[in-house]
């Protein structure tokens, strides 16, 4: 935000935080400490993640079966494992399995999509155009996934094509339209590699709206409380969230607004 202020003193640059969460946005929250939280003395009120879990953020039951969802996916995923190696060589391998957990989980990471959407007042939400909005919200281009399994370790990078900030066709997004309309002539696009950035995609999409709260997700739903929060460790997959610029991070303390008439605002989605 550049302030202008009388001739007398030079124009000068005041970086602002995001004083309320975003309906279903997740970002880091500036001072929290999860050790700091966990040791903090009786009555002291500091910076928490608390919103994350609250019905006026997003609502829990949806939030829930988000996740169980995308546990079920990932399930079946490291299943498929057992059938084709998590190897480079194989990214171009496709079968009816992956065909069928690539268009539940590309279905599901759209459900996602507008559900942000949607929690923000943008209603319209049918196609990736719309879904591209997300994108400068959430800084989806800087999301990393690395699956354990996967050898050597690599990096998914879903929506790398969205990096300059303009709308680019997503290869596995266009890939999933492809074989969902015309199965027998694009089948081997339903292969192991889309398969992959879609999950991570999912993965991005789900953390991007929960942040931690989203790693019960993994295989064997364990919890990982980390100080770091641009990391979520679990048993599956390690994700690299982005880092926000300070204005655009969060800074308040939940316990002193969460009882404001509106504690959640909107992002506004054009």
């Amino acid at each position: 935000m550049i302030i202008c202020l009388p001739k007398r003193y030079k124009c000068r640059v005041i970086n602002m935080s995001v004083p309320k969460p975003y309906f279903r946005l997740w970002r880091p929250v500036k001072g929290y400490d999860c050790l700091g939280e966990i040791f903090k003395e009786k009555g002291t009120v500091v910076p928490s993640l608390d919103y994350l879990g609250e019905d006026c953020f997003a609502p829990q039951a949806e939030m829930q079966s988000l996740v169980t969802t995308a546990h079920l996916i990932i399930r079946d995923l490291y299943e498929l494992f057992d059938y084709v190696e998590p190897r480079n060589e194989n990214e171009k391998t496709f079968s009816h399995r992956i065909y069928e957990l690539f268009l539940r989980t590309a279905t599901e990471f759209e459900s996602n999509c507008k559900g942000i959407l949607k929690a923000n007042g943008y209603a319209k939400a049918d196609n990736i155009t719309d879904y591209f909005k997300i994108n400068k919200a959430a800084r989806l281009w800087e999301y990393r996934v690395v699956f354990n399994r996967w050898m050597p370790e690599k990096e998914f990078v879903p929506f790398e094509k969205w990096q300059e900030q303009e709308f680019e066709s997503l290869p596995w997004y266009k890939s999933y339209n492809n074989v969902k309309h015309n199965r027998y002539e694009c089948f081997n696009e339903a292969n192991f590699g889309n398969l992959m950035n879609a999950v991570a995609g999912l993965l991005c999409i789900l953390h991007a709206q929960i942040g931690e709260n989203m790693v019960e997700a993994s295989i064997e739903r364990v919890y990982s409380s980390q100080s770091e929060q641009d990391k979520v460790h679990s048993a599956a997959f390690l994700i690299k969230a982005p880092k926000f610029p300070d204005e655009e991070q969060y800074e308040f303390v939940w316990e002193q607004i969460k009882n404001e008439a509106e504690p959640v605002v909107r992002y506004l989605f054009v």
